[in-house]
């Protein structure tokens, strides 16, 4: 990888309009990384990385937040000082085909990020945005961004993209754009800070990550085809949306890949929701308003029960905490902690840490991650750098071919286990899982109450006989990168059916894996 060129884009002038600062709330605090993304397009022109870096120059006169730096005011206070530094945009080229990042996750694809040539150190939290533009020899190119979580959210950071490469594709931003507003005082706590849901403590109190020195964490990506989300929306009575479906499905394999040797283990599962609607949040709001929900079970209760069951906790999380006075309560907590650790010396960030026996599941499938046309046609691929913290699911958008990718962050001895629970989400993800195994989840009804059996791989368990009653049986190959499904997968979904159909209760021999028959 060779650096060309390391600039600051500013904006073209600072209208009088424009505040010196903007105070940063409680739930811009509570946020304290960058959010590094890279998009892979093909076949850039000669001219790509200039254009991209003229529409940045122009969208800046519109975002001055992202090209100003994070600090505190004369008072003390956390703000963004709007004074026009620039955001850091790098070009550089790479030798090699793009071909062989598409399938790196995590620290493997480190380079194509900014912040990772550049040595900043401590004042690397202070720049709002960073951009890297890598062009490789085979035409392709890469760009990654680093927007810093506490100048907006992720919904803020799709509108700034789409209208960055408006800028550079038309020389204007998207039509209906509205102006910012500098202001984020609807989003300040009460005078005095009043904790008026006690859930709201009991929330923040889980969030302490857990430490696990020496820990080594892998990021997988799992690729859904629409088929296989739609079977698992099946599964839950077609009740439930996509995320819900999805989220409740990975808490479950992430907690049996987990295999708490004590199953009254509490499992929690946090997920985001938007407080912009709850709060009335004006036109032209650029900021967080995204805040944390949370859902807790047993370990048996979660992996007993069904799938359905798991996605309606996780309704019912979200539901309850999709108030004013829990949003309200949010943020006048954080302001009082904020507050309280703010009379600490500063602490450095922990490393090697793990959201165990948890799972934190953020959701970036209405991102408009594949509509970012700069002039030279849409990304085909995305990817991000590991954020090092186990138990970390995205969702991402679905793909032009179908495909929803979800990348995972997984300690090493629990990845096989996981890729196993998985199924064929996680084929391609490890070398040392089989590429065609085959697993089988079946729904019966024992003592009146609905249960799950997971018949494992046969790669991992040998030969093996299961009596099953009332079987719903889910055939699932790992086949690397099919978005239709092979013949051998409707063959045996054929085997599978005919079985059912044979007797009430049906004697299943999971073989080895490889293109057999079961019987």
């Amino acid at each position: 990888m060779e650096i060309h060129s390391r600039m600051c884009v500013a904006k073209s002038d600072v209208p009088a309009s424009v505040p010196r600062v903007v105070l940063l709330s409680p739930l811009d605090l509570f946020h304290t990384s960058q959010m590094p993304i890279i998009l892979f397009y093909e076949n850039a022109p000669a001219g790509a990385a200039a254009r991209i870096e003229s529409g940045l120059a122009t969208v800046l006169d519109h975002y001055p937040e992202l090209a100003g730096r994070i600090g505190r005011d004369e008072l003390g206070r956390h703000c963004i000082h709007l004074n026009n530094e620039g955001a850091i945009f790098v070009e550089a080229v790479c030798s090699s085909e793009l071909a062989p990042f598409l399938d790196k996750r995590g620290n493997d694809v480190k380079d194509l990020v900014g912040s990772s040539t550049l040595e900043l150190g401590d004042g690397m939290n202070r720049v709002p945005l960073i951009i890297q533009v890598t062009r490789f020899a085979c035409g392709g190119l890469a760009l990654s961004w680093e927007g810093h979580h506490r100048v907006c959210d992720g919904s803020a950071h799709a509108q700034f993209l789409l209208n960055w490469a408006s800028a550079a594709r038309t020389g204007s931003l998207t039509p209906g754009f509205v102006p910012l507003i500098h202001d984020r005082y609807f989003l300040f706590p009460r005078n005095p800070p009043v904790v008026e849901d006690p859930l709201v403590k009991f929330i923040h109190k889980q969030m302490s990550r857990t430490t696990v020195p020496g820990q080594e964490v892998l990021t997988l990506t799992a690729n859904l085809t629409s088929k296989q989300i739609s079977h698992l929306k099946s599964l839950c009575g077609n009740k439930y949306t996509t995320y819900e479906t999805l989220s409740a499905h990975f808490w479950r394999c992430m907690t049996a890949a987990r295999d708490f040797e004590d199953r009254s283990t509490l499992v929690g599962h946090f997920c985001p929701a938007n407080g912009r609607s709850i709060l009335n949040a004006p036109s032209g709001f650029f900021g967080n308003a995204i805040y944390l929900t949370f859902v807790q079970t047993s370990a048996a209760d979660l992996l007993d029960g069904s799938l359905e069951h798991a996605a309606g906790l996780i309704r019912q999380g979200v539901k309850r905490a999709s108030n004013r006075v829990f949003l309200e309560s949010v943020i006048d907590y954080l302001a009082l902690e904020q507050a309280s650790e703010d009379a600490q010396p500063p602490q450095a960030e922990a490393k090697d840490q793990s959201w165990i026996p948890n799972v934190m599941i953020p959701c970036w499938s209405k991102f408009p991650l594949y509509e970012v046309d700069f002039g030279f046609g849409n990304p085909f691929r995305f990817s991000t750098v590991n954020m090092g913290i186990e138990g970390a699911f995205t969702i991402g958008p679905p793909r032009k071919d179908g495909i929803t990718e979800v990348l995972i962050n997984v300690r090493k001895e629990h990845a096989q286990s996981l890729v196993t629970h998985l199924g064929n989400s996680l084929g391609s993800a490890l070398p040392a899982a089989a590429m065609v195994s085959l697993t089988m989840i079946s729904h019966l009804k024992r003592n009146s109450r609905e249960e799950n059996v997971v018949v494992k791989p046969a790669c991992q368990l040998g030969p093996s006989k299961t009596k099953i009653e009332n079987v719903h049986v889910t055939v699932v190959l790992p086949v690397r990168n099919h978005v239709e499904e092979p013949p051998i997968v409707k063959d045996l979904y054929a085997v599978a059916i005919r079985m059912i159909k044979q007797a009430k209760t049906v004697a299943l021999e999971v073989k080895k894996p490889g293109y057999e028959t079961i019987c």
